[in-house]
């Protein structure tokens, strides 16, 4: 059996790699600058939208359940926007064109849907969190949903690196992203944060899909700990249905800089419990 070790993932391993995945549609990026440019408008944003017709039909879906409790029915984009808000439509636009987007995404053990349920729960974290801490919830919520993006290009690129991550994880019983640093020399998240880049995201969101295990080695945004407790709170409710989850401990800096009484983290859990089941009916199924 051939025990030579890994090759280290570095940056430039990853760019040469970049082409496992599919790449982001040209809408993702129109949705991601409508983020990133707090002067766009809710035309601006409708006009991207409608360019995709079955992402009109996942939104609509979800405008008119129950769990929003709108008086009437909501028939157009724009008519979204001006009940639901710009942002939280943003979000959930952003959430159709990626959740699906990756299905073809297979190597050992790993599952596609668990990693998308984790996914959009970690985005309903963050935001809950970011509306508690008064920072951008849109931002919080697109950050969580593409917090472990990383974990995609291990599946894709470096699935034997993926065995020797599994194999070290059972061996010394510690978290993913020690196991990966041990094996790989690179954790998901950094992964995450070089294809942010290459892929144009805005840069608050890829410092926080790079930094959301690691908020104590790096002088952090309050949104990169916003993502690292949203990830942590979402695996706590397990709503991914993960029969291998742990939840990652927490930095005490993040919890600090967040501020939240017992109280609040109850609210999230309740709050993302109702939303998620609306959610994840509509974009994962």
């Amino acid at each position: 059996m051939n025990s030579l070790p890994l090759e280290a993932i570095t940056a430039d391993l990853v760019i040469k790699h970049i082409n496992h995945l599919p790449r982001p549609s040209g809408i993702v990026s129109e949705l991601l600058r409508c983020l990133d440019d707090q002067n766009a408008t809710a035309g601006e944003l409708a006009k991207v939208i409608v360019r995709d017709q079955a992402m009109v039909a996942r939104l609509l879906r979800i405008a008119n359940s129950p769990f929003y409790g709108l008086r009437g029915r909501v028939e157009s984009i724009p008519n979204a926007i001006a009940v639901l808000g710009q942002r939280a439509v943003l979000g959930l636009a952003t959430a159709s064109a990626f959740c699906g987007a990756f299905e073809t995404v297979a190597a050992g053990d790993f599952n596609i849907q668990i990693y998308s349920r984790h996914s959009l729960a970690s985005a309903l974290c963050s935001r809950g969190l970011a509306r508690r801490m008064g920072i951008s919830e849109g931002s919080a919520f697109v950050a969580g949903l593409l917090h472990d993006i990383g974990l995609l290009m291990f599946a894709s690129a470096f699935p034997g690196h993926m065995a020797a991550v599994a194999s070290y994880r059972q061996e010394h019983g510690c978290a993913r992203h020690e196991a990966e640093l041990a094996v790989a020399g690179m954790d998901h998240g950094q992964i995450g944060g070089i294809l942010g880049k290459r892929w144009y995201f805005p840069a608050a969101i890829c410092d926080a899909i790079a930094n959301h295990h690691r908020p104590d080695e790096v002088d952090c945004s309050e949104l990169a700990c916003a993502v690292h407790l949203g990830d942590a709170l979402a695996h706590a409710m397990d709503l991914a249905n993960d029969p291998q989850e742990a939840v990652p401990k927490i930095s005490e800096r993040c919890w600090r800089k967040a501020d939240l009484a017992w109280r609040d983290s109850q609210e999230i859990f309740a709050e993302v419990e109702q939303e998620f089941a609306v959610l994840s009916q509509a974009l994962l199924n």
